[in-house]
């Protein structure tokens, strides 16, 4: 397998990164190993020229992809890309660990699996989907309507699972005929150059999927222009309505998955065991790095007592280690600045928020970005662990008695992108899901997140939906209606 290093300039070579066109200047930065600090890649932003370039390359491409290949043969060269992903499976697993410090256990079992059958779905939606209808308006007027794509758009990813968003994103752009233009975190920069690279192989022509590399600043520029007709975002609540706010001033259409806080609710006649694994998946999976993570985990307080002990030892049990051994279950935050912020949380908790910190909490000692998975009791809904979003291994314990009071609690926040529940009573479940303020939920499991269902949140933490259905239809494609008089 190519080393990072190599592979950035193999993949330059090959010009799925914009190619310079004149000799102004680009910032180059230096990615850190989030295992040991040492020095791991350098990357070089895209300038202005290059952006401007890939903007003006993305029409032609996106007319050619359009009119010129059929929704058979853009949906054959989709099903080629999964395949070959298929056979490049264990390479990209091994890159997406260098660049995000995630188990490879995760990675290979649950992330590129994903991306492979998602390449493989979005290829057969557009005969699955109808592409419009036929209205019986009048007798003399034949009426119907169709979708067409919306051009040139533009993704942008994050950076705690970079190759399933860019995947997720590019995907159903693709398969509809319009052309991206893709900035991953810059924290995160590899794997969406592989995919680039599966994608050309796969046939994809020339243009239809750019990646530009850099920070914030090369995003903003990306979408500041009217030739870009969507943009879908996933990141801060902060970032997203900047975006959304540039958006509205061009009416360009947007997805944008924010923030969460999630609610996460523990009925009293839970199986505890699974319960308790349930709290571990939606807390320490990822590192903790998760957007719809329910790190609000709201207790029945007549099991509080054995769930606190039971989540203890189970805890103790996750080897935090070395991300490439497969036996590791919990790995490094992505970066020094973010391991720190997760650390100043965590004071906070037990500071400010006068919180009791059961578990863990503590900086390992080493070179690299490793914090012990942390567990708060005695939580109360307005401290600031509670209420805002970590995106690390911080776990907020509370107790509730009531189903009434812990729907109010667990909906009396800014939020809206997830929760989870555990019961034995199915009935009750599904009754407390619709009173939940959220775009998904889980019952009795946690973070499944299978690609035939939209995705997204309400309130802050997002607009519109990402994933399969007729949804990323509307998503990715605009509706034309057709009036042809015939008398």
């Amino acid at each position: 397998m190519k080393n990072v290093r190599t592979l950035f300039s193999h993949l330059k070579r090959k010009r799925l990164t914009v190619t310079p066109t004149t000799t102004e200047t680009r910032i180059t930065y230096e990615l850190q190993s989030a295992v040991d600090g040492s020095p791991r890649v350098k990357v070089t932003s895209a300038n202005s020229s290059d952006i401007q370039r890939a903007i003006e390359d993305a029409q032609l491409a996106q007319q050619v992809w359009y009119n010129d290949y059929s929704a058979q043969e853009r949906a054959r060269i989709l099903s080629k890309a999964s395949s070959i992903l298929s056979c490049r499976l264990d390479e990209v697993a091994q890159i997406e660990v260098m660049d995000t410090g995630r188990c490879i256990s995760e990675i290979r079992t649950n992330d590129i699996p994903s991306a492979i059958h998602m390449l493989s779905y979005y290829a057969h939606l557009p005969g699955i989907l109808s592409h419009g209808s036929v209205q019986d308006v009048h007798l003399s007027l034949l009426s119907y309507t169709h979708r067409e794509p919306l051009g040139v758009t533009v993704g942008i990813g994050a950076w705690n699972f970079p190759f399933l968003n860019t995947v997720s994103k590019s995907a159903p752009a693709l398969i509809f005929g319009n052309s991206m233009l893709y900035k991953p975190s810059e924290l995160t920069p590899s794997s969406a150059l592989i995919l680039a690279d599966i994608y050309r192989e796969a046939g994809l022509p020339e243009g239809v999927f750019q990646v530009l590399l850099g920070d914030g600043n090369v995003a903003a520029e990306m979408i500041h222009t009217e030739h870009v007709r969507k943009i879908s975002f996933t990141g801060s609540v902060e970032t997203g309505k900047k975006i959304y706010k540039n958006a509205a001033e061009k009416m360009q259409k947007v997805t944008l998955e924010l923030g969460g806080k999630s609610p996460l609710i523990i009925m009293p006649d839970c199986d505890i065991d699974r319960a308790v694994q349930g709290a571990i998946d939606a807390n320490f999976y990822a590192n903790g790095q998760v957007c719809s993570n329910g790190t609000r985990v709201y207790v029945h307080e007549s099991i509080k007592d054995d769930f606190l002990a039971t989540l203890v030892h189970q805890t103790e049990q996750l080897k935090v280690g070395d991300p490439m051994d497969e036996a590791t279950m919990i790995g490094p935050m992505v970066s020094k600045d973010h391991m720190n912020k997760v650390l100043e949380y965590i004071r906070i908790g037990k500071e400010d928020d006068g919180a009791t910190l059961l578990y863990g909490g503590e900086k390992l000692n080493s070179n690299g970005n490793f914090i012990t998975p942390c567990i708060f009791v005695d939580c109360h809904d307005h401290m600031r662990i509670v209420q805002e979003e970590v995106f690390g291994m911080l776990m907020s314990v509370l107790t509730f008695q009531d189903d009434d009071e812990v729907v109010a609690r667990a909906n009396a926040t800014k939020f809206g992108l997830a929760a989870g529940i555990y019961t034995n009573d199915i009935a009750k479940a599904l009754r407390l899901s619709k009173k939940l303020e959220v775009g998904n939920v889980y019952i009795n499991t946690y973070n499944d997140g299978p690609c035939e269902l939209p995705w997204g949140g309400m309130k802050q933490s997002g607009i519109g939906r990402e994933g399969g259905s007729l949804e990323a239809l509307y998503e990715w494609t605009e509706c034309k209606s057709v009036y042809v008089k015939i008398d």
